[in-house]
């Protein structure tokens, strides 16, 4: 027998022999929510195939990199990742997976093999591969490796499945280069998701007392700067069903508040992220927030990001009506230039972002908006600019994430990179958002001092004796807690008195709530 004959049964009789001899494994995920949901999953399943997570630093068996490539940046931070963790693990198998997989793999294995990794311990495998049979191939690996080095083995059964395994070669994805990404993500497409591509479900999301969960993954909407549709190129979602059952779990393993992520999560149910190829069948994106928001011992549930056409009525009204849905929204602007906005394919006019926020005010007290700017895209001039300043007044963001445009090979503005505004005017502008934004985000927490506000404890300690709390409005409070007081991941009424440059403060006692 060996693990392509019978896979869950040779795995199984690893994870017994394997009691014996300890298989050490380091995960580090860099990126956004999804991306962090799927190093827990990964991690999730590692575990339960009876491997022992230890920290990146430490020596392990198994070392992986689960990388980001949204941006040069991010590209450039997941190389540095992997270069720091092979200090101290030269032996190891390694694992990159991850959107930057997809995006150059060819690159990263030969950067593996300059780094001296065995042509037998390298992978990279992402988003175009079955990463579940990928993850199970190099388990069934490790598993053998550790076995031959046993000197006496319990059973000529165990003798015969050992030297089986022995035979099993692994298919990781052979990868490419840039210049394939397209024909890459076609494959994939073709391939289309299906149960066996995901990982598993979670159970605990570690070390934080926000759980994200990913219901939705993949786009094809093709925004010009973004490099997603080539990466994680297709749409499906987890059925309601599936979402809630993983919900309830994390909340009875202690987490009370559940963050809803998806790469394009308006296209919740839906085989695209196109809107103009949508039915006109309604979303369920409503029925399966409120579904969430009402399972028992929950605070808050949030949406991690939506765009303007995600906020129906239907989905507003299920926000106006429960309390347990977090009063935030998160709706990336990127432009409030309607030329810019084009140039970028995004599916929403100017005019359209500013409706929005007129619904979303108007249906909701103080509510939180939250947003992503792109900054310098090729062709913006002075006047692009002032209106994307002009816009987020009129907004009021609370936040801001400022990014400088990033030319990525492969989508279509980096064929217009040489448009881009010079370095000094970008930094300029950069600066000048990063002014409003300070303003906003005081003028946002005036609105909040002389309230009482329930806040999630976290574990964070800015100070002595003082502890760390966020909002549902997606700001954090500092108060002093009760003496010997144990509140991290507890419920919090916070009287607000003041604000600080990072938040609110509220100097009177803390009282528990759940």
């Amino acid at each position: 027998m060996n693990f392509f004959s019978q896979p869950q049964q040779f795995l199984r009789q690893c994870v017994t022999l394997s009691s014996k001899i300890m298989i050490k494994f380091s995960i580090t995920t860099l990126g956004c929510k999804v991306n962090q949901y799927d190093g827990v999953a990964l991690a999730t399943k590692l575990k339960q195939s009876g491997l022992l997570q230890s920290e990146p630093h430490e020596q392990n068996d198994l070392v992986i990199v689960n990388t980001c490539c949204v941006t040069s940046t991010a590209m450039r931070k997941s190389r540095q990742t992997i270069r720091k963790l092979l200090r101290n693990n030269t032996d190891a198998t390694i694992l990159v997976t991850g959107c930057y997989s997809d995006y150059d793999a060819k690159a990263i294995a030969q950067m593996l093999t300059s780094l001296g990794v065995k042509k037998n311990n390298l992978h990279v495998a992402g988003h175009h591969s079955n990463l579940s049979d990928v993850i199970d191939q190099i388990i069934a690996s490790l598993q053998t490796n550790k076995f031959e080095a046993q000197q006496q083995i319990e059973s000529t059964e165990s003798t015969e499945q050992t030297e089986s395994a022995k035979s099993t070669k692994l298919k990781t994805d052979p990868g490419g280069d840039r210049d394939s990404i397209r024909a890459r993500r076609n494959i994939a497409v073709k391939r289309k998701a299906g149960g066996t591509r995901e990982i598993g479900g979670i159970k605990v999301f570690p070390n934080h007392q926000r759980a994200f969960v990913k219901v939705q993954d993949g786009c094809d909407a093709f925004c010009s700067y973004c490099i997603v549709p080539y990466t994680r190129a297709v749409v499906w979602s987890k059925t309601i069903q599936q979402v809630r059952d993983e919900c309830t779990d994390l909340v009875n393993s202690g987490h009370k508040e559940i963050v809803l992520a998806g790469v394009f999560l308006g296209a919740f149910g839906r085989e695209t992220s196109r809107r103009n190829r949508w039915s006109d069948a309604k979303s369920t994106l409503p029925q399966l927030l409120s579904e969430i928001a009402a399972i028992d011992g929950l605070w808050r549930v949030r949406l991690s990001s939506l765009e303007p056409g995600d906020l129906s009525d239907e989905l507003l009204e299920v926000y106006r009506t429960n309390p347990t849905v977090a009063p935030h929204f998160h709706l990336p602007l990127q432009s409030g230039s309607q030329n810019i906005l084009e140039k970028m394919n995004r599916q929403y006019t100017a005019q359209e972002f500013r409706q929005t926020i007129d619904r979303v005010k108007n249906a909701l007290d103080t509510p939180a908006i939250t947003t992503d700017i792109i900054v310098g895209f090729p062709g913006e001039t002075d006047e692009d600019f002032a209106q994307t300043l002009e816009m987020a007044r009129y907004a009021g963001f609370s936040k801001i994430h400022t990014f400088p445009f990033s030319a990525l090979e492969g989508t279509v503005a980096w064929e217009h990179r040489n448009e881009t505004p010079r370095g000094e005017i970008v930094k300029a502008r950069i600066a000048q958002l990063g002014q409003l934004e300070a303003e906003m985000a005081d003028a946002f927490r005036k609105k909040l001092v002389g309230r009482r506000l329930e806040a999630l404890v976290e574990s964070t300690r800015p100070e002595p004796d003082v502890r760390q709390a966020m909002t549902d409005r997606y700001v954090t409070v500092r108060f002093k807690p009760p003496q010997n007081a144990k509140l991290t991941g507890k419920v919090v009424a916070l009287d607000i008195d003041d604000i600080w440059s990072g938040g609110l403060y509220c100097h009177s006692e803390a009282s528990v709530l759940q």
